[in-house]
């Protein structure tokens, strides 16, 4: 019985080590042609979507943020605390104040007091998340939140922390791949099915619960300094931005793509010396490309949510000859054999591209 018991409990860790399971198929109908990311394109680490002492929930401090942005080089950060901007007394020229709040629609964030975002739109056990109202195309979409991840599954988010503390003493990281509780595909699928061409962003709903603080900077659980490495959103800009007016603009336009554990890539359009980002209207006939040098890591264009390319290439490039939305997905895995990905966890998405005849 000894010995069913620990066969049994082996393979449950093992699973819960490796899972997810994917089988895809490799499709390479690109163009590789090394091309380099253009030049004078400002890039931007941006974090949306948490919470400090000014929420009921959280206890974190304004000079933590600021200490956690500097050492994850973030350059902005959007505060968005339970029913009130109290933070706007602390902002500066980074770090702006907004506001979560309930309404009768549902679930609404307001980054820097302006630009609104349905928050949690895939969390469904709780009634005042639920969205109830339109997608409205002035809205921004929270495609990923990290809470909601934990949410989905709560069973499985449950296992798979017990099963960290377990094997703790060879990671060294109770948060081992954590972003394997993230489904993004089928997330995806219901962004495509409820609210294809809202521009998407990515919120880290931070909450800071607990604080031992005997100098400035104490011990934070979790922490800004953690939590920033989770998830950042990667905004591009034609132009210099200094003012939040500016960075509201750039995140309007969905000029971006959402970035997990702090693996960065690129990815654009072009045609003719024109330049376009995710979130941008693009030629029929423009070639879009994907730069995202890691080991271990699957890239997928698809087109309407379908795949055209699934490559481990680190460099590719596509010639998008039909109408329709794309976008870009990036995802590491543990084991590769034939078709089949273990340990299949995503990295990377991207806004979408709307291809046009312009």
């Amino acid at each position: 019985m000894f010995y069913i018991f620990l066969f049994t409990a082996v393979v449950l860790l093992l699973y819960l080590e490796f899972r997810p399971f994917r089988y895809i198929k490799k499709s390479e109908k690109y163009l590789e042609d090394g091309k380099k990311f253009p030049e004078n394109i400002e890039k931007y680490n941006v974090i949306a979507h948490i919470h400090t002492q000014f929420s009921f929930d959280s206890l974190g401090k304004p000079s933590d943020i600021k200490k956690a942005a500097e050492e994850n080089s973030i350059d902005f950060v959007f505060v968005t605390d339970h029913d009130n901007d109290n933070y706007r007394f602390f902002e500066d020229n980074k770090i702006f104040a907004g506001i979560e709040k309930n309404t009768p629609e549902g679930r609404l964030l307001l980054l820097g007091n302006e630009l609104p975002v349905i928050s949690h739109p895939n969390n469904f056990e709780f009634e005042h998340y639920r969205w109830k109202g339109d997608f409205r195309k002035d809205y921004l979409y929270e495609l990923i939140n990290i809470k909601d991840g934990v949410v989905w599954n709560k069973t499985l988010s449950v296992i798979s922390l017990i099963k960290n503390l377990v094997i703790l003493p060879f990671t060294r990281d109770v948060l081992h791949k954590w972003n394997s509780l993230i489904p993004l595909e089928k997330w995806i699928r219901l962004y495509y099915a409820r609210a294809k061409g809202l521009k998407i962003i990515g919120g880290l709903d931070l909450h800071i619960k607990l604080v031992y603080q005997e100098h400035t900077h104490g011990v934070l659980i979790p922490s800004y300094r953690s939590g920033f490495k989770w998830l950042v959103n990667k905004v591009y800009s034609k132009k210099e931005i200094k003012e939040k007016k500016d960075i509201i603009e750039v995140l309007r336009k969905g000029n971006l793509y959402i970035s997990l554990k702090q693996r960065y890539g690129d990815f654009w359009g072009e045609k003719e010396g024109d330049i376009f980002f995710p979130g941008d209207t693009v030629p029929v006939g423009s070639f879009l490309f994907c730069h995202f040098p890691y080991e271990k890591t699957v890239k997928i264009l698809k087109h309407e949510n379908k795949p055209v390319v699934v490559t481990q290439k680190d460099s590719f490039s596509f010639n998008v000859k039909e109408k329709g939305f794309y976008h870009f997905e990036v995802y590491e895995y543990d084991i590769k054999v034939g078709n089949l990905y273990i340990g299949f966890r995503p990295l990377a998405v991207t806004n979408l591209f709307e291809v046009k005849n312009v």
